[in-house]
């Protein structure tokens, strides 16, 4: 295994990879060189032995015409044997114009190609046998010169042709072993260089690369002390100073790393130790708390909600909001209203279970990158408070009804008076037997109508003192504001006042407690009546807008003082102590309103009167 080891490293290694590419690579250029080299040798040995035939015709041709000018013609025969004795001429013939062979040594059969070049007075060169050895063949044409006028006719260009016949053999031997030569001096160049190649390589790139290989194992290893000498000042050099500089750098990268390390070590701790201390406090809030995703998974809760809901003290809770949190349904849960609208939801919601009234407020929280992550929810008992409220809103109207009580006594007495009077009438006919039918029927009409008239007045008193906890119905504000209206006249505080109605025909109907509204339009006019102290206007306006409906209740008084007017909504503030006054009216009616997620606006200038404005939303 060890071995095997040693060879895929020794396999991958650089020199190798050097190797695999530089021999393939070398070859190619040597057979390359070899093949180019060999060419341009034969077509120079061609070339070289193309000019030494052409030597020898010209000599013989030159023989031949020295010999016919002396009228030697048996030297013609010897001069043919000599350079047939030539190792490289295997064939020499000699042909007259007329194409016929005149001197040979060995006669042959006729070509017509002599026939040919006498014709076109040009060289013919050809490839053939002779025996079983290849030849190159020219035929070359004898020109007429003016020394041979004397034996021919000038007007002949041409007297005549020589054969010659000029064996391959030598040839091909020759370039054979010039191929040789260059093939071994070749190689001699290749081993030379590649050997001259592996030792720079060596020297200049792998000893380099092995001490940059040996660095990096040396930092791999953590010892970022080790620093690799310089020594040259090609790209190696620079690339062995930048690998200085950065062993140099992360050592101080790790220095830093290892101080960092500590100090969120030392952070963690201090985390943990913050984690705890907030865990706590988010469960010594007495609060229902908990953090519910996007998909209505309660992921946090603190021990107020873990044990009103009967939770493991620990632990996930492992369950949906909507299936443990009994103030809320799927269909009407309140994180589902703050995850669409990515806003916070306040309502106040009864547990059906324990009769507890709970404030539910939702939050959305979203992460650092801005995503909505879900909500926190927060549940608190207001049990307590609410019965608070309501006593105080009790006690209000029950002030309201003791100012009332003297001027309903009176509006009470007066249809009691009128039915007593009616009675004794009715009596006083009957002892005496004298009752006509139209006189008892006029009688029993104006019984009727005061008994009306008494039964109203105690409808309205019964709508005025009603419970704020009982059920919420749909109310027809302007129906509501009239019974405000008549309560107060029944009191004689309409004397001297000039009411101007207002009224939008056809509003759509709101949903809330009659009492609580009628409270409300109460304190208000109520409180515009005592401005006035019992003369000028009062104005009454209804409408809708873009889903609310609101109510305008103006009056002619003096108006509100500038150092009142931020004040006048809390609690026990009032500037009619001297009559009676308690401070609770308006704080009251703005309560009930905001309860009804409802609003009160007023405007108001010293001098000319004020105009408060009450808006309800539409259900």
């Amino acid at each position: 295994m060890l071995s095997f080891s040693r060879l895929r490293a020794g396999i991958s290694s650089v020199m190798v990879k050097a190797l695999l590419i530089a021999v393939p690579s070398g070859l190619i250029v040597f057979g390359i060189t070899a093949y180019l080299s060999n060419q341009f040798a034969a077509r120079e040995y061609k070339k070289h032995y193309q000019e030494k035939a052409n030597l020898i015709w010209i000599h013989i041709i030159d023989d031949i015409e020295q010999a016919m000018i002396a009228g030697a013609h048996a030297f013609i025969l010897n001069t043919l044997n000599l350079y047939k004795g030539y190792e490289e001429i295997k064939e020499v013939r000699v042909f007259n114009e007329k194409g016929r062979e005149v001197f040979s040594q060995t006669p042959g059969p006729p070509d017509p190609r002599v026939e040919e070049t006498l014709r076109t007075g040009a060289l013919t060169q050809f490839h053939k046998k002779i025996g079983h050895r290849e030849v190159d063949s020219y035929i070359i044409p004898i020109r007429n010169k003016p020394e041979c006028h004397q034996c021919h006719d000038k007007t002949e260009k041409v007297r005549g042709a020589l054969l010659l016949s000029v064996s391959k053999e030598k040839m091909k031997e020759g370039m054979a072993q010039l191929k040789r030569r260059y093939y071994f001096l070749l190689a001699f160049v290749f081993m030379a260089v590649s050997l001259i190649a592996v030792f720079s390589a060596n020297r200049l790139v792998l000893r380099p690369l092995r001490r940059l290989q040996k660095g990096t194992e040396a930092i791999a290893k953590g010892d970022f002390q080790h620093q690799i000498p310089a020594e040259t000042r090609d790209e190696f050099g620079s690339l062995t100073a930048h690998f200085n500089s950065m062993t140099r750098k992360l050592r101080n990268l790790f220095e830093e790393l290892d101080q960092k390390n500590r100090q969120l070590t030392d952070q963690f701790a201090l985390s943990s130790i913050s984690q705890k201390e907030w865990q706590e406090t988010f469960d010594c809030i007495t609060d229902q708390i908990s953090v519910v995703d996007t998909q209505f998974n309660i992921v946090k809760a603190n021990r107020a909600f873990r044990k009103y809901h009967s939770l493991p003290s620990y632990g996930p809770v492992d369950k949906k909001c909507y299936e443990i949190i009994r103030t809320c349904s799927r269909s009407d849960c309140p994180h589902e209203k703050s995850m669409m609208g990515k806003r916070p939801v306040m309502e106040e919601r009864k547990d059906a279970k324990t009769g507890n009234i709970f404030q539910i407020s939702v939050f959305p929280y979203y992460s650092p990158d801005g995503d909505y992550l879900g909500s926190i929810f927060i549940g608190k008992d207001v049990t307590a408070a609410k019965e608070n409220e309501m006593r105080l809103i009790m006690n209000e109207r029950l002030a309201a009804l003791g100012q009332m009580a003297s001027g309903i006594a009176h509006e009470i007495n007066n249809p009691l008076a009128t039915i007593s009077a009616c009675t004794e009438g009715l009596l006083a006919r009957i002892e005496k037997e004298n009752i006509g039918s139209l006189l008892f029927e006029s009688y029993l009409r104006m019984i009727e109508e005061e008994v009306d008239r008494c039964k109203k007045i105690t409808t309205s008193m019964l709508s005025f003192v009603k419970r704020p906890s009982d059920e919420n119905q749909d109310i027809h504000v302007n129906e509501t504001l009239e019974k405000a209206i008549e309560m107060l006249d029944f009191q004689g505080r309409l004397k001297g006042v000039e009411v101007l109605r207002n009224y939008q025909r056809g509003l759509p109907l709101i949903r809330l407690n009659e009492g609580g509204l009628i409270q409300v339009f109460h304190s208000i006019i109520g409180n515009a009546l005592d401005a006035m102290n019992g003369f000028g206007a009062l104005t009454l306006e209804t409408g809708n807008h873009e889903g609310e409906v609101y109510v305008i209740i103006g009056d002619t008084g003096p108006g509100i003082p500038p150092e009142h007017a931020n004040r006048i909504f809390d609690p026990f503030f009032t500037t009619k102590g001297d009559k009676g006054g308690t401070g609770l009216g308006l704080s009251v009616a703005d309560k009930i309103i905001k309860e009804n997620r409802g609003k009160i606006d007023f405007i108001s200038e010293e001098g000319k009167g004020a105009r408060f404005k009450i808006t309800l939303p539409v259900y």
